[in-house]
């Protein structure tokens, strides 16, 4: 028996020998595992980004063939996205009004102060920024007040599904006694849906429109419970106490770091206003900054 145990001893040796000298000899079913859900969660991202492009796609093939033609571009695809989220689906008219007046704006007052050619270049950059910037606020004032209601508009949903009214009447009650922007949004969904859209599909460009993480699991959850069924109501309470309970997490958030947030913004405009002080009250004690050149540039280098 003492042969087997020695050739035992060193057969586990050497392999223990081996694994530390080539570690990736052999590999670790963790490793393995780890391995193969990055891929797949790749693969679905790669999947989702690619439904997103479809629907940013279809929902511009809604539009007139001027509107689709400047947004098809690939420089007017953020304000594109940013006015879809800002509710401007049906009047990107008025982006384009907007970027219009801003670059006119822009150019006419570069111009009166003799910057020459030098003008259309920022006007045309005032014109790309201004209606970005407008659709940007839009989005965020709009979102907050979609995401307020939207607790509301799932326990709306609840007490339709309750009672034995399909998720289909249940968005259309939506659609018709909802707040805004709730009302809106839902109508085109109903609306899609009415046209031969399938409910997931008209779903996946509600979450398109309104680029929120509640309004995704929203999505993901209808979308879920339309293939393989299960019990609706319960479903969308507990999405509804979900999304409730993250409303009061951000609540308390912004309470606890509004203190933090005032200290900023008191220091930030701290040397603005005595700077504005001394100049009204003392002009001399800055006039180093605005006619010695060492001055101008220490000037410069502070704004």
């Amino acid at each position: 028996m003492t042969p087997l145990f020695v050739a035992l001893a060193i057969g586990i040796l050497a392999y223990v020998i081996f694994v530390i000298a080539v570690p990736k000899a052999v590999p670790k079913e963790s490793d393995d595992y780890l391995r193969s859900a990055l891929d797949r969660l790749a693969q679905e991202n790669i999947a989702a980004e690619k439904a997103r492009e479809d629907v940013l796609r279809d929902q511009l093939g809604d539009t007139s063939p001027l509107v689709r033609s400047i947004f098809s571009l690939g420089i007017m695809r953020p304000i594109y996205e940013a006015g879809l989220q800002a509710g401007y689906l049906q009047n990107l008219q008025k982006l384009l009004i907007i970027m219009l007046v801003a670059f006119g704006v822009g150019t006419a007052v570069c111009l009166y102060f003799g910057m020459g050619p030098l003008s259309f270049v920022i006007g045309l950059m005032v014109g790309y920024l201004v209606p970005l910037r407008h659709c940007a606020k839009a989005v965020k004032k709009r979102n907050n007040k979609f995401i307020n209601n939207f607790p509301d508009a799932l326990d709306m949903i609840v007490r339709s599904v309750r009672s034995g009214f399909p998720i289909s009447v249940a968005m259309q009650m939506l659609a018709e006694n909802a707040e805004e922007p709730v009302r809106s949004e839902f109508r085109q969904v109903t609306d899609e849906i009415a046209m031969g859209r399938s409910l997931p599909q008209a779903l996946s460009r509600l979450a398109t429109r309104i680029n929120e993480p509640d309004i995704r699991v929203f999505v993901v959850v209808l979308t879920v419970q339309q293939e393989t069924g299960g019990n609706l109501a319960e479903i969308v309470s507990n999405l509804s106490g979900i999304i409730r309970k993250r409303k009061q997490i951000r609540h308390k958030i912004r309470a606890m770091t509004s203190e933090g947030k005032a200290t900023g913004l008191i220091l930030g405009a701290l040397p603005v206003f005595v700077f504005i002080a001394l100049y009204f009250l003392q002009p001399g004690y800055l006039d180093p900054f605005f006619n010695d050149p060492q001055g101008q540039k220490f000037f410069g280098s502070a704004i």
